[in-house]
């Protein structure tokens, strides 16, 4: 390839030549014509092709010729150097000073609509228009004056064939042995599909995240409106079951509106835990910050659940310091946090088990609370699961357990928002520990 002869030639530091077989020169450097040029001033003809020492009595410098016994584009090297620039499905070129090609391979010559030998001495600017070639002849004429590599960076810009690419391109300055910079290298790779890939992935994220917006609007205004008229139903159903207005005549009528009671409460629950997640994930839940007794805060929520543990035949312990813990936090959070971890361990724990209630102070300066049981335990394949909201293991419809599946999730939703950590060990068969760790930042010494 002719074009990188001339390449390697421009770029020699001494004054070179290339001429074939027949005499004819094919390529030459500034500092041989002005050899040339010197050699003629002091007598000797123009055409000479002698090769000039650097001791000879005129103080010429070194010419040095090359000459190839046989047609240049058919020597190995030049083959070599083809092969190599033209195999690679990069854009690959070199620009003279003036942001002429000196050298393209044959990848960008057909993005281009030339050939490489054609797009030799051309600029950008008269292979894609004006507003390309002065947008490539800044960030070149900045390598060079500067004569320091650009970083990779992206660009976009149709090809000859009006398809509008990206590419990530880097420009290297290139000097000469001295160090003068006489050029820039440019490479770049297309890198259209994968930013076609990145603009879907993003697009995707974004269409996933408004659907995710919406979903949580939609469960925060159902869940409003879900609630006005439970309050009503349990509100009536308390005055039925606990006869306000006088009694009803039949026994199992008060026994009936206990039920609807009972339900009632279980179902507003729910909403309530489906409403507080749906504002943490729009980021809309706010912690009322005061200080409290965490010791009287754990007491109060065991003796309201100690009831159901009796009920289910489930040995309720509790090993809380007798010391007030203070510590600035949202107390309705923590008592919701607590019903919901200690309630799912008395709830999957079967007749006989036990569960355990431990608060301490931690060394570091915070708190540490566990509630362990000798439940049912989950499985290693579902642990990954657990923090998922509405995921449950027993998801058929003749599972054994109520709930949503939220209550995990949210509150470790809850203690995050308190700048802590709820973490959960278990094993199948064997019962589950779930750990909540509360910061130094909340805990007020004594």
């Amino acid at each position: 390839m002719l074009a990188g002869v001339r390449a390697l030639v421009l770029a020699a530091p001494r004054a070179m030549a290339v001429r074939d077989g027949d005499g004819n020169l094919i390529a030459g450097n500034p500092g041989y014509h002005v050899r040339r040029a010197n050699a003629a001033a002091n007598g000797r003809a123009p055409g000479e092709d002698e090769v000039l020492s650097p001791f000879s009595p005129d103080g010429i410098e070194e010419l040095v010729l090359v000459t190839f016994a046989e047609n240049p584009a058919a020597h190995p090297a030049t083959r070599l150097l083809a092969t190599i620039a033209n195999s690679l499905p990069v854009i690959l070129n070199v620009k003279d000073r003036d942001s002429r090609y000196l050298l393209m391979n044959l990848y960008q010559s057909r993005l281009y609509g030339t050939t490489p030998d054609e797009a030799v001495g051309k600029t950008a600017a008269e292979l894609l228009g004006p507003d390309y070639g002065n947008y490539t002849r800044r960030i070149d004429v900045d390598v060079m004056a500067t004569g320091e590599p650009s970083p990779f960076f992206e660009e976009s810009y149709p090809a000859a064939d009006g398809v509008v690419r990206r590419w990530l391109t880097s420009k290297v300055p290139v000097a000469d042995a001295s160090g003068a910079v006489w050029g820039v290298a440019t490479v770049a790779l297309d890198i259209s599909d994968r930013a076609r890939l990145e603009d879907g992935l993003r697009q995707a994220k974004e269409e996933a995240e408004a659907a995710s917006r919406a979903k949580s609007g939609f469960l925060a205004a159902m869940s409003h409106e879900l609630r006005t008229p439970l309050n009503a139903v349990i509100g009536f159903a308390e005055i039925l079951h606990q006869q306000s207005l006088g009694p009803i005549g039949t026994p199992d009528y008060v026994d009936y509106a206990g039920h609807i009671l009972t339900s009632g409460q279980h179902l507003l629950a729910l909403i309530n835990d489906v409403l507080d997640f749906a504002r943490i994930e729009s980021g809309s839940l706010t912690l009322t910050i005061r200080p409290i007794d965490l010791v009287a805060l754990l007491r109060g929520c065991l003796d309201m659940i100690a009831l159901s543990a009796a009920t289910s035949g489930v040995t309720l312990t509790r090993d809380i310091t007798e010391q007030p813990v203070i510590i600035r936090a949202d107390a309705q959070r923590l008592r919701q946090v607590m019903l919901n971890v200690a309630g799912n361990a008395v709830k999957f724990t079967p007749r006989g088990g036990s569960v355990a209630v431990t608060m301490r102070p931690d060394m570091r300066g915070g708190a540490i609370i566990t509630v362990a049981d000798s439940g049912v335990g989950i499985s290693e394949a579902n642990l990954q699961h657990v923090f998922e909201p509405f995921w449950q293991a027993d998801s058929g419809l003749d599972r054994l357990k109520e709930g949503a599946g939220i209550g995990l999730p949210l509150a470790r939703q809850l203690i995050a928002l308190h700048g802590g950590r709820l973490e959960l060990e278990s094993r199948l068969g064997e019962g589950t520990k779930v750990t909540i760790l509360l910061p130094e930042q909340r805990v007020q010494p004594r």
